[in-house]
Parts: C-alpha cells; sequence; structure tokens
C-alpha cells in the first residue's frame, strides 16, 4: 500500500469558499445620516464588491458606497542606542455605505466600547423607513 488515503477529502458537497474580505461595523461619526453606515473594510475591496457582499452575506440593498483611506496613528518611542523612532499603525480603508429603503439604529455606546457585551445588547436593528 502507498500510504495515500484514497477517500480524503472526507467532505463530500459544494466546496467551501473561504474569503479574503472582511467588513466591520464601526461607530458613525457626527452628521451622518440614519441611512448611512460606516464599515471598516479590507483594502482589497472596491465599491462593487462592498456592495456585492453586503447582499450575499446579509441580504442588504444600498443605494451608495462611497470609501475612504484614513492614515494610521503615528507615535514616536525610544530606542536604547538608537534615539528616538517613529512608528505608523496601519491605514484604515472606511467604507460609508447609503442603504436603500432602510434606516440604522445602533443600540447605544457601549455596544462600541465594551469588546464583552452580551449578545442581547450588540444586536444592530436595520428597520425599514
Amino acid at each position: 500500500s502507498s500510504g495515500i488515503n484514497a477517500e480524503w477529502p472526507l467532505r463530500r458537497g459544494p466546496p467551501i469558499v473561504f474569503t479574503q474580505y472582511w467588513m466591520r461595523v464601526i461607530p458613525p461619526r457626527d452628521g451622518i445620516p440614519a441611512n448611512t453606515v460606516m464599515f471598516e473594510c479590507s483594502f482589497q475591496m472596491n465599491k462593487t464588491e462592498i456592495k456585492d457582499y453586503l447582499k450575499d452575506i446579509y441580504n442588504l440593498e444600498t443605494q451608495q458606497v462611497n470609501t475612504e483611506v484614513v492614515d494610521g496613528e503615528r507615535f514616536k518611542f525610544q530606542v536604547p542606542e538608537l534615539g528616538i523612532k517613529t512608528h505608523t499603525n496601519t491605514h484604515k480603508k472606511i467604507a460609508y455605505v447609503v442603504l436603500k429603503d432602510h434606516d440604522m439604529s445602533y443600540p447605544n455606546d457601549e455596544f462600541f466600547k465594551s469588546p464583552d457585551s452580551s449578545p442581547e445588547s450588540s444586536d444592530l436593528v436595520v428597520a425599514p423607513s
């Protein structure tokens, strides 16, 4: 016997697709309309892919998608024998998504501050307008 398992892979059915894309909701800035949601997303995503991602994964119809690249935070630190060095955190890509026929209601400010919040208080609600 050659030692090769002829039954590999054991899973049958449609293939599982792992995507390199990701999105997470971030707190809205002041002055953002109720039907606009802010997401931090993967740098590889363009506007069309963001729109398709929200449609396919969350079944959300979008009216418009705008993106912005935000510079990372810069800070200085002391290194022995080398002096003061500067470091920049990674940049972020922010997507402003205008929902079609929906308003976004955020539960409360604690949703964004506490990573250990209970599931009851952290559910986002998309309400028809």
